[in-house]
C-alpha cells in the first residue's frame, strides 16, 4: 500500500528528513508567502534532568510547526511522556518531510499509521503548517495546547488621538478537555485514531500575520491579552524589511513568552487563567501552574527569506541547526505490517495531567 511504501522511505532514509536545507536563491526571495518561525521551551523545574514533557517544533522549508505536551499523569503507569511526545512530534515531521503526503491531515494520518517506539504515554497535539503556494494555514489540535493567529491593524490609544499598531486575535483554537485540567490526549496504543480526533481548522493569512502555538504552560498563566502586549512589543522588529531582524524577532518573542509564562507559574498573588478555570469548576487554586512551557512563534511574510531553519528537542535539549545535518533519535518508522504491540500498561483515556 502507498503508506506502506511511505513508511519503509522513511526508514530507509532518516537522515535525509530532519537535514537542515540549503535552498537555492531564488526560493529564498519567492513573491510567495512564507513562514519565519522560531521556538523556545522551558521545562518545569522538577522535570528538567529529563528535558521536561513538553516538544516543540518548527521547520521553515515547510512552514510547519507544532507543540505537544506529554501528559503528566500517565508518569504515573512508569512511563515518561516528555519522551512519548518528542517521538509522536518527530514522527510528525517525518511524515510531513517525507515527501508522500499531500497535506497536513495526510501527514498526520501517515505518521500515525507507524508505531511508535517507546514503552506508552499520552500527549496532546497541535500542529500548523502554512500550505505551499497558497495562503491557506492549516491547524490540527488535539486538547488544552493550542494555536492563534494574530493580524496587526491600528489601534486609538486611549485616551489620546493617537494610533498605534495592534494583533488582534482573529483565530484561536478551542480547548477540548473532559474537565478541569483534564486534557483530551492521543495514546501510544491508540495513535492510529488521532486523526480522527483531532480537531481540523483553516483559515487565510496575510503578509504580517502572527501565528503562535503553545503548550497549556502557556495559555494557563497568560490571557489573552498579555499575549497580544508581548507581541505588539515585536512588532516592528517581525515587520523589519530585513529577513534575518525578523528571524531574530521570532526567537526573541519565542523566548519571551516562555519566560513570562513560567515566571507567572510560580506566583500565588495574582488571578491566571488556570486559577479562572478552577474557580469556574468549584475547585480552589490561586495563582498560576508551574508547568513545562513550549512555545512556537512566526510571522507571515513574502519576498526574501532567511536561512531556512529546523528546531526541535526531540533529543530533550532544544536545538536549532542551518547547517549540519540532525540524525533522528527515536528511530524510523516500521510499515503497519510489522506491529508489535505495546508492552506498557495502558494509560486511561481520562489520565489528568500533572
Amino acid at each position: 500500500s502507498a503508506s506502506t511504501s511511505a513508511c519503509k522511505l522513511l526508514r530507509n532514509q532518516p537522515q535525509m528528513l530532519l537535514a537542515v536545507y540549503s535552498a537555492p536563491a531564488a526560493a529564498l526571495h519567492s513573491g510567495r508567502l512564507h513562514v519565519v518561525l522560531g521556538g523556545s521551551v522551558l521545562p518545569h523545574p522538577a522535570k528538567a534532568d529529563k528535558g521536561g514533557e513538553d516538544a516543540f517544533l518548527f521547520d521553515d522549508k515547510r512552514c510547519l510547526f507544532g507543540v505537544a505536551d506529554g501528559v503528566g499523569g500517565s508518569a504515573k503507569n512508569g512511563v515518561d511522556p516528555g519522551a512519548f511526545s518528542r517521538e509522536m512530534l518527530e514522527r510528525c515531521h517525518q511524515a510531513a518531510a517525507c515527501g508522500v503526503a499531500d497535506a497536513l491531515p495526510d501527514a498526520l494520518r501517515l505518521a500515525s499509521e507507524c508505531p511508535l517506539s517507546g514503552g506508552g504515554g499520552s500527549s496532546t497535539l497541535v500542529l500548523g503548517q502554512l500550505e505551499e503556494g497558497t495562503s491557506t494555514l492549516r491547524l490540527l489540535n488535539l486538547g488544552d495546547s493550542g494555536a492563534m493567529v494574530l493580524r496587526p491593524a491600528m489601534r486609538e490609544v486611549s485616551g489620546t488621538d493617537a494610533k498605534q499598531l495592534w494583533p488582534r486575535v482573529v483565530l484561536r483554537t478551542q480547548e477540548q478537555t473532559h474537565g478541569w485540567n483534564w486534557p483530551y490526549q492521543t495514546r501510544a496504543r491508540t495513535f492510529d485514531a488521532v486523526g480522527k480526533e483531532v480537531d481540523e481548522v483553516s483559515t487565510a493569512v496575510r503578509e504580517g500575520d502572527i501565528v503562535l502555538a503553545a503548550s497549556d504552560g502557556v495559555f494557563d498563566n497568560l490571557f489573552e491579552d498579555a499575549l497580544q502586549f508581548l507581541v505588539a512589543e515585536r512588532l516592528d522588529a517581525l515587520r523589519d524589511p530585513d529577513p534575518l531582524a525578523a528571524q531574530a524577532a521570532a526567537d526573541a518573542l519565542a523566548q519571551n513568552i516562555a519566560a513570562q509564562a513560567k515566571a507567572i507559574g510560580g506566583m500565588r498573588d495574582l488571578k491566571t487563567p488556570f486559577s479562572e478555570a478552577a474557580q469556574e469548576e468549584g475547585r480552589s487554586h490561586k495563582g498560576g501552574k508551574v508547568d513545562d512551557v513550549a512555545v512556537v512563534c512566526g510571522v507571515v511574510r513574502s519576498g526574501a527569506r532567511p536561512p531556512l531553519r529546523l528546531g526541535h528537542n526531540f533529543g530533550g535539549a532544544p536545538c536549532v541547526s542551518e547547517e549540519r545535518p540532525v540524525v533522528t533519535h527515536s528511530g524510523a518508522f516500521v510499515p503497519p505490517g510489522e506491529r508489535t504491540r505495546d508492552a506498557a500498561p495502558a494509560v486511561g483515556e481520562r489520565t489528568r495531567d500533572a
